[in-house]
């Protein structure tokens, strides 16, 4: 009798769960709620080992590599944003390289000298980008694919005038004009003047050398921003044609980085059609 009792039992808890696991699959899916936070992306948890790399002799100069088991889709270079301000480093990013990592891109994600580290700001910051590109191409035999936001956006499209080896940008709600961008009011908008190096906003022909010149890029370029971007605005992408741009409603400023939103699969969509054009 004892052990009919227990098998009973047994059966019975395995109907509950089978009931249970039914019941939970037919709730609705719980979206998240957009535009995003810089908190909701602080929120995201990256369960790859990460492989972190030098590529310079600075602290700053190092880079994190995290490859899928298929990365047939070739090499990407995620720059992270921060208003090149130290008090932000890429960590922030790595739930995004993991996705993208899990869909085939071999990712690597530099960090740089930023305002507030030696060296950092203008050219110091480009200079650094410059070098994680050339090291990420040696080590993985193939030129890379730059994503970058916000700032990193701009270091990106910057490092794209350099010449270097590169098959294409997308930016992510990217600054492109520093003199237009510094003369705006807020926090990410009042570091421009550090990051040249200045005590006060003082724009003269170096900011205009820092800014991005699209004619000066001949690989193939896309952006994706956020319509409620409260941080780059619309002025900041009026020098790309319309079909270089994909204005994604109802995100923000960071929805562009968090794998969960409508504006990440613009962002995959962006690197499919530059993989495309490079074919």
């Amino acid at each position: 009798m004892h052990l009919r009792r227990h098998r009973i039992r047994v059966l019975s808890v395995n109907a509950f769960l089978r009931v249970l696991t039914l019941f939970a699959a037919s709730l609705p899916v719980q979206a998240i709620s957009e535009p995003v936070s810089f908190g909701d992306v602080l929120q995201l948890r990256i369960t790859e080992v990460a492989q972190t790399l030098a590529y310079g002799s600075s602290p700053q100069n190092t880079v994190v590599n995290i490859k899928g088991s298929d990365s047939s889709l070739g090499a990407v270079t995620l720059i992270h944003g921060g208003c090149w301000s130290n008090a932000y480093d890429r960590n922030h990013t790595l739930p995004m390289a993991e996705a993208l990592s899990t869909m085939g891109y071999d990712v690597w994600v530099p960090e740089y000298r930023r305002v507030g580290d030696e060296g950092g700001g203008w050219p110091g910051s480009l200079e650094d980008i410059v070098a994680a590109v050339e090291f990420v191409t040696d080590k993985t035999g193939q030129p890379t694919i730059l994503v970058g936001h916000s700032a990193g956006g701009h270091l990106a499209l910057r490092a794209a005038q350099t010449g270097l080896a590169i098959d294409g940008v997308v930016g992510l709600a990217p600054i492109t004009d520093l003199v237009s961008y510094g003369a705006e009011a807020g926090s990410c908008q009042s570091m421009v003047a550090p990051f040249m190096g200045d005590e006060t906003y003082s724009p003269d022909a170096s900011y205009r050398d820092a800014s991005v010149t699209l004619n000066a890029i001949n690989i193939p370029v896309a952006v994706v921003i956020g319509k409620e971007d409260p941080i780059v605005g619309a002025s900041q992408i009026a020098v790309f044609d319309a079909v270089q741009v994909n204005t994604v409603d109802g995100a923000g400023h960071f929805d562009v980085i968090h794998p969960e939103t409508e504006a990440f699969s613009a962002v995959v969509k962006a690197l499919e059609a530059i993989k495309g054009e490079g074919r």
